[in-house]
This record gives structure tokens, sequence and C-alpha cells, in this order.
């Protein structure tokens, strides 16, 4: 008689044994020769119905936990200390109203101004930039902190209207003087930042949607004119302390 016809002789005859259920198996034996070699097993369970029920109670107990903070498995739990699915459901839905998620699907937030953030920026970033406009606009600076200054004096020729300008390395055609200076978003460039041409102030614009005279181009140094730039036009940048 085959060793897998003996397994199953056994099986049969545990059904009807009387051996007791446990739930505290190692489950690392579930799968090991072991629980088909009965004739070895002085409990006479290996390989048997019994040893895969046991086997099936441990893997639940360990599921559920002893004390576990979540049941995920049990959409009734009635255990002290025990949520139950609804519940997971909704302190899930409570903390997407908290932060303004539309839903499960929903991966970015939506803003109704893009002043000095832009549309979909993480919340840590939204707050951080919020945050440092607020410095600038309540005067919190660093002790010892002073205006940076640019001056770019055009010694080229004329520079059409809408081209980009990096003010703190512009390339040929330009004399350049004063602090490098980083405008790190269009809100820093909006509130801390003065731009005269030719002693005139400059009407700023985060982009060139706005049609004001000089505006921000999407990086940490770079502008734009709306109108040409000509030979021997001086510009002169004026970034405020925008953190402490």
């Amino acid at each position: 008689m085959s060793p897998r016809t003996l397994t199953l002789q056994n099986q049969i005859r545990s059904t009807t044994s009387g051996v007791e259920y446990q739930d505290d198996l190692e489950l690392g034996l579930c799968e090991v020769i072991i629980n088909e070699a009965f004739l070895t097993d002085p409990t006479q369970v290996s390989g048997t119905l019994v040893m895969d029920l046991n086997f099936l109670r441990t893997a639940v107990r360990d599921i559920k936990g002893e004390t576990p903070l979540y049941n995920w498995c049990d959409p009734t739990a009635t255990t002290p200390g025990l949520i139950t699915l609804s519940g997971a459901r909704e302190a899930i839905t409570n903390i997407q109203t908290f932060v303004g998620s539309d839903g499960d699907s929903d991966t970015t937030p939506d803003y109704n101004s893009f002043c000095f953030i832009s549309a979909a920026d993480p919340l840590e970033t939204a707050i951080s930039t919020l945050d440092e406009q607020l410095c600038i606009a309540t005067g919190t600076i660093s002790a010892g902190a002073e205006v940076q200054k640019r001056v770019l004096i055009r010694t080229g020729g004329n520079i059409v209207e809408n081209t980009t300008i990096d003010i703190n390395s512009p390339g040929g055609g330009w004399t350049v003087v004063g602090d490098d200076i980083q405008l790190t978003s269009s809100g820093v460039f909006l509130e801390a930042t003065k731009i005269y041409t030719n002693g005139v102030l400059q009407l700023l614009g985060p982009d060139d949607d706005a049609n004001n005279d000089v505006y921000w181009v999407a990086a940490n140094y770079d502008i734009a004119f709306e109108y040409r730039i000509k030979k021997n036009d001086v510009i002169q940048i004026y970034k405020a302390p925008s953190s402490p």
C-alpha cells in the first residue's frame, strides 16, 4: 500500500478520531513533508484533515491578531479595541474629508487659487510655500539678512519681447554685477522682488498670460519682458529676504 493511500485512509479515520483542534501551530510546517508523514508522527494527525484545519485556525488567528488595532477579517467584530471593516471605511472617509480628497481615486489635491502654489502641489509643498509667503508678508526675516541686488546692462543688440533671460548668467551682450538671485516660485517673484528698467518700476506677473511688464519663467533665475530690451538698457533687480 502506497504512502498516499495510507495518508488518505488516515485522513478518513481522523474525521471521527476525536482529536482536539488547536490554533497555535507553526505555519512553516503546513506544506512540508511532515504533513504527509503520519506514520512517524506520534500524534497520528500529520497529513490529516484535522491537521489542515488546525493550520487554517492558526492562520486566521495570526491574521486577526491577539489585540490588533484593526480587524480586517471580521466585519461584525464586537471585541473591545477592534475595529470593524465598516469602521475602517468610516475612518478613511474622515481622513479624506479632512484633507479635501475627492475619494479613493483622487491622487492630488485641488486648489482654487494659484497665486503662491501650483495646481496639484502636494500638501507639504503647498504649506511650505504659503509659510514662505507669510514670512515675506510679516517681515519675519533672519538676523543680518540683506536685500539682494542684481544689475544687468545690455551691451549687445536688441532683444525681442518674451525672450527668456537668465538673470545670473544671461550670456554674451550683457554686463552683470551684484548678487546671484534665486526666484524659487512665482509667489517669491511677485512678493519679494522689485524690478526697474532704466529707473522705472515694472509691473510683475506670475507668467506671460498676465500681460504685465515682466514675468517669471518657471525656473529659479529666469524672467522675460513683454517688450523689447534695447542696447544700453539698465535692468535692476532687488529681492527681499524671504525666509527666517
